[in-house]
């Protein structure tokens, strides 16, 4: 996506992650309020502005997103805007399982209908290549393994809170690059991926201590997504942690997308995190981006 983003010889063109694409439409949508096509309105700014979007990461979890994306799109693929989009699942595979989706498969017709859809899996993960041992994940290691790297970039205050969202959160060490969260801090409750995204503009590391495994167990479990914002029933070979493991691969999302370090201190190693199936593909890519991050440089410090 990026080479290509680079090498298309326009000006009028952008790459955004998916997410942060939807934070932008979900906060034009809020000047909008009250006006007549809101969503209208915001489409024809995108199209004014831009005749390739390029989106990496095309993933629905929200319903507030999935109930939009088809007059949003429809607005934009006829003002002439080209999609170029990744994604680790095809249209039809999209949202699936969410809630109403009967109501979002317009826009998998659309999407179908407008763009040519490339299968690039070569059945090679080239991140694994690269990483032959893991500097940034410790398995079952002291709390202060991760302490000493974040002190790498200077002195750390412990146990200072931070406002993320409007709404305060426990951190174990921070300084002006670095912070470092117990698991149940930061992946567990009211979080969302807007969290993350905040966190990651803010700090170069974050440190995640105590990282469970994500073991299965058959229930029938109301499945939340990220944004908390829909319930769904259901019986599936669900991890009892399956909510927790939604949010961590948003974290690890995020953090790749940005170049944001994760340093980790799990149960098990990263091959073990997650042993349930529903969330068994997402986790492979996310499992994937924490092995290549093991080849990152540590920032410099402070």
């Amino acid at each position: 996506m990026d080479l290509f983003f680079q090498q298309l010889p326009i000006t009028a063109k952008v790459r955004m992650h998916y997410h942060h694409f939807m934070r932008e439409v979900h906060a034009q949508l809020n000047r909008y309020e009250g006006e007549e096509n809101p969503l209208i309105q915001v489409a024809e700014q995108w199209s004014q502005r831009y005749r390739v979007i390029c989106l990496d990461e095309f993933i629905v979890e929200d319903i507030g997103d999935a109930m939009l994306l088809a007059t949003l799109w429809t607005a934009l693929f006829n003002n002439n805007t080209v999609l170029v989009t990744t994604s680790n699942t095809p249209p039809k595979e999209l949202y699936r399982g969410g809630l109403a989706r009967h109501r979002f498969e317009p826009f998998i017709e659309l999407l179908e209908q407008q763009c040519n859809v490339l299968n690039l899996d070569s059945g090679v993960d080239y991140r694994r290549i690269k990483s032959q041992h893991c500097p940034y994940f410790f398995v079952n290691a002291d709390q202060n393994a991760l302490a000493k790297l974040l002190q790498q970039t200077g002195t750390i205050t412990t146990d200072s809170p931070i406002t993320i969202m409007n709404r305060p959160l426990r951190c174990l060490w921070r300084n002006d690059t670095v912070i470092g969260f117990d698991f149940w801090q930061l992946c567990s409750g009211p979080r969302s991926q807007r969290d993350y995204m905040e966190l990651a503009d803010q700090f170069k590391v974050i440190a995640v201590d105590a990282v469970p495994q994500f073991s299965a167990s058959p229930e029938h479990a109301a499945a939340q997504g990220i944004e908390d914002s829909y319930q769904r029933q259901q019986s599936l070979h669900l991890s009892r942690l399956d909510n927790e493991a939604r949010r961590f691969i948003a974290l690890v999302d995020e953090c790749y997308d940005r170049g944001c370090l994760l340093l980790i201190n799990a149960a098990v190693p990263i091959d073990e995190l997650y042993q349930a199936e529903h969330l068994k593909f997402p986790f492979q890519r996310c499992a994937s981006r924490l092995i290549e991050m093991q080849s990152w440089k540590f920032p410099d410090s402070v």
